[in-house]
């Protein structure tokens, strides 16, 4: 198990993440989005784009992989520039990843809906870029996506850390054409405990946690994706080691004692 998890929980917040990009793509704006380090953002934002499902398949050779049909109705692009980036790096990097996008959903296209080939279709299949730790970027590189969304006719989704919102604000060209701000909000206390359950389940425990493991979990979890599953990670661990066939409160301290745990 890693931070990232394994089952998606659809909560209030990716689905108003969901309108917000669509929103985006279907309007040809640029977007802002920014929330807490672990909240979800990240892989809201993959999940949005399939990018899960089609990352994997960007590295394998045309003539072997096999498509699932979805792949012909992808528009969305994930990006994550480096720390060290240059505008002429992320420039290349958006280049290579979008052409080999546009040859993945087309081979999808041709394969499933064979008819298609007699269409016409558009030559560039992208209609949404989501650049994530945006905050990496500097001016030029800001710039650089500014220009790419005006020339290119596509939307752009700007992903970082509070206060990105108040550094772009410096920026008067890229700032003026932000239609819109979305901040990711941690998890509601229902969507906690259903995430809880989730985990129990996947545990193959057999009840329901009791209100006093649920309580322990909640207070250092505080509605924290990453915080969450790193507290489950641990738990697991230490529930192997030990052959334990319940998670006690005791089992959570003893969890969280040994995990360096910031302000969630």
């Amino acid at each position: 198990m890693s931070d990232t998890p394994s089952h998606f929980l659809s909560t209030q917040h990716y689905r108003r993440f969901v309108e917000f990009g669509e929103y985006c793509r279907d309007k040809k704006h640029i977007g802002l989005c920014y929330g807490r380090p672990g909240v979800g953002k990240t892989e809201s934002a993959r999940q949005f784009a399939s990018w899960n499902l089609i990352e994997p398949l960007l590295q394998q050779p045309s003539r072997t992989r096999r498509l699932p049909e979805h792949i012909a109705s992808c528009d969305v692009l994930f990006l994550t520039p480096e720390v060290t980036v240059t505008p002429k790096k992320l420039e290349t990097s958006i280049s290579l990843t979008r052409n080999k996008f546009d040859g993945l959903v087309e081979q999808a296209r041709v394969w499933h809906h064979p008819e298609s080939v007699f269409e016409k279709r558009q030559s560039k299949n992208v209609k949404l870029l989501i650049v994530d730790e945006a905050d990496r970027l500097k001016f030029q590189s800001l710039e650089l996506l500014r220009d790419l969304h005006d020339r290119g006719s596509i939307g752009i989704i700007l992903m970082g850390m509070p206060g990105i919102e108040r550094r772009i604000k410096r920026f008067g060209q890229l700032y003026s054409r932000i239609h819109l701000t979305y901040e990711f909000q941690p998890l509601t206390a229902d969507e906690t405990n259903l995430f809880i359950a989730e985990k129990w389940l996947q545990l193959g425990l057999p009840r329901s946690a009791d209100d006093a493991v649920s309580t322990a979990i909640k207070r250092v979890g505080n509605g924290n994706f990453r915080v969450l599953n790193r507290i489950f990670t641990e738990i697991e661990r230490l529930q192997k080691l030990n052959c334990l066939p319940l998670i006690t409160p005791d089992l959570v301290e003893t969890a969280t004692r040994g995990l360096l745990l910031g302000a969630a």
